[in-house]
Order: structure tokens, then C-alpha cells, then sequence
């Protein structure tokens, strides 16, 4: 079995002298299991590359460590292929890991390869772009973007989300947009639409997740929320409630789904990363395409 490590050395919120002393706890576990040549530690605008690099190298397990937006790289890469995903969760909130029931600790994780059990997951896509979490239209794509800015101003990752997410709803975005699938067609008005990678069902010490990857399915959210009061009220109601008990949410699950937005261009948060799409945007489902080691 031939492994390969490509790992962001700049993912999650750790102090400097605490992110060192993790990559070199995970360098000295992965001794012995990977080669030098096929291992790398690299910044975030770099993992591409050395993912290409090593999967070239006819890998059989590429262990990827980062957060989210690193995990999703990896899979836009091995999708129907037949190479295994180990997650090692060093972003700041690991949904994917969490939601597949990997070990946060990345060397207990490191530790499944002894037993290698692999599961087959769904992936979602969206023009091209394949989704492990979810994609987003609307209020997060600009507070990815306002958080950015902050974050180059001096701000840490977690309070530049804060203070992104206060500045941009202070004027929330409305989009004009028709919405096509199964069960449903619609033309409206709307702050957000949130496209899971599967549904996302119970609350979780205040957050969601998903009992299962691998349902074949796309959960497909719609706020019917114009002012920010109606928005407060919205998320009250999902943190009490739960999501079915949400006013003003619409919720779907389907296979495939066609949104436009009357726009060209349109910006979209794939797993917590922003891309201009061009419209209109086709969501589908991918069954059971990525190969993940599970407990």
C-alpha cells in the first residue's frame, strides 16, 4: 500500500510555537508510513500543486490535513477514483470530520491506516466544483469575502468572522433567483441559499451536522427572510426548534437542482471558499464517489 501526506501548515487557529509543535508531532507519527518524496507540508496556496505532484506518483491512501477547504481540494482530485482519503482535522471547526466521525486528534487518525476500513461517501457538485460540506449563494459568500479583507488587517481568523459577519448584515444581500428540481420550482427573492452535501438534521452543541454521507442526496435550504428582524428570528427558531420548526426556511432533498440568478456571474462559498460560477448553476449529487478511512 503506497501512501501519500500533503499537509496545510497553516490550517487552523493554533499559535505558532503550538502549530509547530503539532506538524512536528504528525511528521514524526507519519514515519515509516510515507516516504520523504511523498510528503509534503506545505502553505495553503500550494496544496494543489503538491497534490497533483504525489497522486501522479500512483498512491493507493493520500492522507490531506487542513481544514475544510483542504479536504475539499483533495476530493475535487480523487473523486471516483481509486485512492482512499485520510483526514487528519487541523481547520478551525472540521465539519467533514466531525460529520464522517474521524478522530479531531490527527495522530489517532494517523493510527486508523492500521485497520484501514474505508467507507464510500456522496459528494456534492456544483459546475464543475465538487462540494464535501456544502455550497452557499448569498449572505456567507460576502462575509467570506468581508472576513478575508479583515483577516489582512491584522485580525485572527476567529474574531475577523465576527466582526465580518456584523458589517455585513448590517445591509443585507437579496437575490432575485428561480430554482429548479425535483418537487420543486420556485421564483423569489431571498438573503441565502445553502446547498448541503446531504441533510443536515439535529443540533449538536449549537451546531448542525450530518447523521449520514452517504444518503444520495442534496439538502437544499431556502430563506423566505427579507429584514434582519425576520433573519434574528429565523436563526432563534433553528437554535430552539430545530431546523423543521424554523419559520420562513424552506428545505428540500433532491437530486439535482438548476438555480439562476439573472446574473453572469454569481459568487458562491464551496466549502468555505469563494468562487465566481457563471450562471446558471446545476447541482447534482455524486453517490458514494469518495473513499474515506472511517473508524
Amino acid at each position: 500500500m503506497k501512501i501519500g501526506a500533503v499537509i496545510n501548515n497553516a490550517s487552523g487557529v493554533l499559535t505558532p510555537e503550538q502549530n509547530e509543535k503539532r506538524l512536528t508531532q504528525i511528521k514524526t507519527h507519519l514515519n515509516g508510513r510515507v516516504s520523504p518524496d511523498n510528503l509534503a507540508i506545505v502553505p495553503g496556496n500550494q496544496i494543489r500543486i503538491e497534490l497533483k505532484r504525489i497522486l501522479n506518483d500512483g498512491i493507493d491512501v493520500l492522507i490531506i490535513g487542513g481544514g475544510d477547504g483542504t479536504v475539499s481540494s483533495a476530493a475535487n482530485l480523487v473523486i471516483n477514483k481509486e485512492i482512499s482519503l485520510l483526514v487528519l482535522a487541523l481547520g478551525t471547526k472540521n465539519n467533514f470530520a466531525r460529520d464522517a466521525a474521524i478522530p479531531l486528534d490527527p495522530l489517532e487518525a494517523i493510527d486508523l491506516l492500521d485497520r484501514m476500513h474505508v467507507q464510500q461517501i456522496d459528494a456534492g457538485e456544483v459546475n464543475g466544483h465538487i462540494f464535501i460540506n456544502n455550497a452557499t449563494l448569498g449572505l456567507y459568500p460576502k462575509i467570506v469575502k468581508e472576513r478575508e479583507k479583515t483577516e489582512k488587517q491584522g485580525w485572527r481568523k476567529w474574531w475577523a468572522k465576527i466582526v465580518a459577519t456584523i458589517r455585513v448584515i448590517k445591509r443585507i444581500p437579496r437575490m432575485r433567483m428561480s430554482v429548479e428540481g425535483e418537487q420543486i420550482s420556485s421564483t423569489l427573492f431571498t438573503p441565502f441559499l445553502f446547498v448541503g452535501n446531504n441533510e443536515y438534521k439535529e443540533i449538536m452543541n449549537s451546531d448542525f451536522f450530518r447523521p449520514s454521507l452517504s444518503e444520495g442526496k442534496l439538502w437544499l435550504c431556502i430563506a423566505r427572510s427579507y429584514g434582519f428582524g425576520s433573519l434574528l428570528l429565523m436563526a432563534w427558531h433553528l437554535t430552539v426548534k430545530g431546523i423543521k420548526g424554523a419559520e420562513n426556511l424552506e428545505a428540500h432533498l433532491l437530486e439535482k437542482a438548476t438555480v439562476n440568478t439573472w446574473k453572469k456571474n454569481v459568487t458562491a462559498a464551496i466549502d468555505g471558499e469563494n468562487y465566481k460560477l457563471i450562471t446558471p448553476l446545476r447541482f447534482k449529487i455524486h453517490p458514494k464517489s469518495l473513499r474515506v478511512v472511517v473508524p
